[in-house]
Parts: structure tokens; sequence; C-alpha cells
């Protein structure tokens, strides 16, 4: 029944107009945003997907002196490199979290624009899927990935993609996050922002 609801919910706001965040790629060193040494501890947090795969969700905290400092910053990765699937590999598109609260803006690419909203990590870290777009939609901030993440043909040959993310002014609690596979939407536990 909660799968049935979930469908009917982002069905009707499919017709809501998306707002488009502004998405960037960018390297390991947008930490820098937040850490004056360009270091950071992180709390990771994942949940099973498709059995053997994962979300892993990262938090971590703006330091003092930074231009993000006391901001909250929150990283998802899919990875599917255990997952296998030898005649038809399971793959997943989209991640989404409700109500995530606003987006706060940064210069994550250090083009001297503090616009960027949502960050890929697509130098310095792990994995190999990028998001193709970024954007609200009736109370959903999603996260879309294509081409999608797929598993591999045996345990280890499957993907990953990259660390995207971004910052929030609201402090982390483990909550719903949705992550689209080829077979329909599931739930998992992950850190999202506690917005009101």
């Amino acid at each position: 029944m909660k799968r049935l609801s979930l469908l009917v919910s982002l069905l009707v706001f499919a017709s809501i107009p998306a707002f488009g965040y502004n998405l960037v790629n960018s390297s390991w060193t947008e930490v820098c945003v937040f850490s004056t040494s360009c270091s950071v501890t992180v709390t990771d947090y994942s949940s099973t997907v498709l059995g053997s795969g994962k979300l892993q969700t990262r938090i971590y905290q703006g330091q003092p002196g930074s231009t993000g400092a006391g901001k909250y910053v929150y990283e998802y990765r899919v990875d599917l490199t255990q997952v296998a699937g030898i005649t038809y590999p399971p793959s997943v598109d989209s991640v989404a979290i409700w109500n995530a609260g606003p987006l706060l803006q940064f210069d994550y690419n250090f083009d001297s624009n503090a616009t960027d909203q949502v960050y890929v990590i697509t130098s310095g870290g792990l994995g190999t899927k990028g998001l193709s777009s970024s954007y609200l939609s009736g109370g959903w901030s999603y996260f879309n990935i294509n081409p999608p993440v797929y598993a591999g043909s045996y345990p280890g040959g499957g993907e990953s993609s990259y660390f995207f993310g971004f910052a929030s002014d609201y402090a982390p609690t483990l909550r719903t996050i949705w992550v689209h596979t080829d077979s329909g939407w599931v739930s998992v536990t992950g850190y999202a922002p506690n917005a009101p």
C-alpha cells in the first residue's frame, strides 16, 4: 500500500512544473568550501539496494572560518558494484528526497559564480556515473542518473555513481529516501535534512 500511495503521489506531482537546480561537476576540492584546510571528518550510512547494492549517504558540517561554516553537507552514492545480473542486470537511475528544504548556493566548481546548488564529484572520488539533471517538483528533490548505474554480470563487476551532494541549513536525520530501480521505486534509510 505504501508503494502504491507513493506512485500516486509521484504521478500527481509529475504534472506540477519542476524547478531545476543549478547542477555542476566538481572535484574533491569542493570540500574546501566547508573547510579552510580542505579536510573534514565525515559520517557515513549505507542502506541495501537491489540485494548486494547500497545507497551510501555521507554528512559533515562546515568548519569555522570557511565559506560554508555551520552549514550541513549531504552526499549520496549509488553503489551496485557487488550486484550481479547475468541475463538482465538491474539498474538505478534516480534518487528522490521528500521535503529536503532549500538547497543552499555556493561556488562548488570555483568559477567565481556562487549559484551552484547541486554538485557531482567527477574527479578525485569514487564512481563513474554522474547526474544528468536535478530538480524540485511537488516537494520532491530528484537527482537523476543518466545513463543509469548498472549491476554487473558477476559480483564486483557492477557500476557506481559518483558522489553527488548539496548543502543545507538543516541538521541531518535518518529518514526515508527513495531510489528508482528498473523495477520501480524502493524506499531506503539515509541521511537527509530535517527540514520543517
